[in-house]
């Protein structure tokens, strides 16, 4: 891995100095928990309690019985002011996408650090901040501070950065992946990340799975290299899926034939749509910002209030398709 610039030295050091300072550490996680945002809330916490004894550190949020075979223990904390603390959030910027955010309205804690890879600005009124949108995930900036810094690395936090790193990257697979990537991983397996656990878990699929596959493949539409799909409450109820966040697969979607774009909608709710973006090359982050969204160049998201939005968020990733010269 290349030498860290000592501007980043510097960075990773005042975060270094800040968890030193306070005794009481609670990091954070986003709505919607996925792999990256579990994987890096829990591996810092199990980095910080190695590498500093004497601290109390805290996880909150519901991870919503994401990745069963791995353990997630949330804390219970009292909603009024911490004394001597500091508040991480990893893998979110605005207030409304972190779970938990009363605390961070109410001015919980003395300081708060945003670790995160989306490049977008925040709420967070955060004292520090390190985005780095080239990085797969955040589990890979926490894992890249824990090397630079040099702190030990436990088995539980090899396990959870990996976990983070490997579903945000795809497997390993994004444009975003690279060496620096490879290395990391390397260093997490070397300090015994259960790989084969994770790998053996994520391959696992039900005969319930494979028939919500049959039916989002069966009636995708696709036009002008877009891919796209609309899963009602009507249709997930048919389907026996009573979580409308186990029915937001976009991955069912992805690189087919020489399309571009895919988009899958999901209905969650009365008048709430949520929308994921993917491509292997657009910038779809102009479509979900367009509609009050953000995210990644090729991986976003949004939420919608009308199912008769839909064709107009299509025509809009059909027009990005065509300015993919400007950037790819």
């Amino acid at each position: 891995m290349k030498k860290a610039s000592q501007e980043k030295l510097n960075l990773l050091k005042e975060i270094e100095a800040k968890i030193e300072k306070y005794k009481n550490i609670v990091i954070f996680h986003h709505i919607r928990p996925d792999g990256d945002c579990l994987g890096s809330q829990f591996g810092l916490k199990y980095l910080i309690k190695e590498n500093f004894k004497d601290k109390n550190v805290y996880t909150i949020g519901d991870p919503k019985g994401s990745f069963p075979y791995l353990n997630f223990p949330m804390d219970n904390l009292e909603n009024k002011p911490i004394n001597n603390s500091l508040a991480i959030i990893v893998d979110a910027n605005f207030k409304n996408r972190i779970e938990c955010r009363e605390y961070l309205d109410n001015n919980t804690f003395n300081d708060v650090i945003r670790i995160d890879h989306h490049p977008n600005d925040d709420d967070l009124n955060a004292s520090l901040r390190w985005v780095e949108p080239e990085a797969p995930a955040a589990a890979q900036q926490v894992a890249e501070l824990a090397y630079k810094l040099k702190w030990k690395i436990n088995e539980e936090a090899a396990t959870y950065l990996y976990l983070g790193i490997y579903t945000d990257s795809v497997r390993l697979t994004t444009s975003t992946t690279n060496e620096k990537t490879m290395f990391l991983v390397s260093e997490l397996w070397k300090h015994g990340a259960k790989k084969d656990l994770i790998h053996n878990e994520m391959m696992k699929k039900t005969l319930e799975d494979i028939k919500i596959s049959a039916f989002v493949q069966q009636n995708m539409q696709i036009k002008n290299k877009v891919v796209s799909f609309y899963f009602s409450l009507n249709d997930q109820k048919k389907l026996g899926i009573i979580d409308p966040l186990k029915a937001n697969r976009p991955f069912l979607l992805a690189n087919i034939d020489d399309n571009k774009i895919w988009v899958f909608f999901t209905e969650e709710d009365k008048n709430k749509i949520r929308c994921e973006f993917r491509s292997n090359g657009p910038c779809v982050r102009n479509v979900a910002i367009k509609w009050g969204g953000g995210g990644h160049h090729r991986a976003s998201g949004a939420q919608i209030d009308d199912e008769k939005n839909i064709p107009l968020i299509i025509k809009d990733c059909e027009k990005e398709i065509l300015n993919i010269k400007d950037y790819d």
